[in-house]
């Protein structure tokens, strides 16, 4: 799954943006709704972007190593 979206990014970088923005606007919302509500319901998009997060970085770590051009 990690590489996949590492070969993601690498051929559409501007789609991988929209996906970065998209997360944060999700933990935003997920955020100010925890804390202005008190619901816990609110807590399941912040579960979805730490669980992006994490996605992210396994991809950037796989995409550094793996698929880095030679410079």
């Amino acid at each position: 799954m990690f590489r996949r979206y590492a070969i993601f990014t690498n051929k559409f970088p501007m789609l991988h943006n929209i996906n970065l923005m998209i997360v944060i606007f999700v933990m935003l919302v997920s955020v100010y709704q925890l804390v202005e509500n008190e619901q816990l319901v609110y807590a399941n998009g912040i579960a979805f972007a730490l669980l992006s997060v994490v996605m992210f970085a396994r991809a950037s770590d796989y995409k550094r190593k793996f698929l880095a051009t030679n410079k």
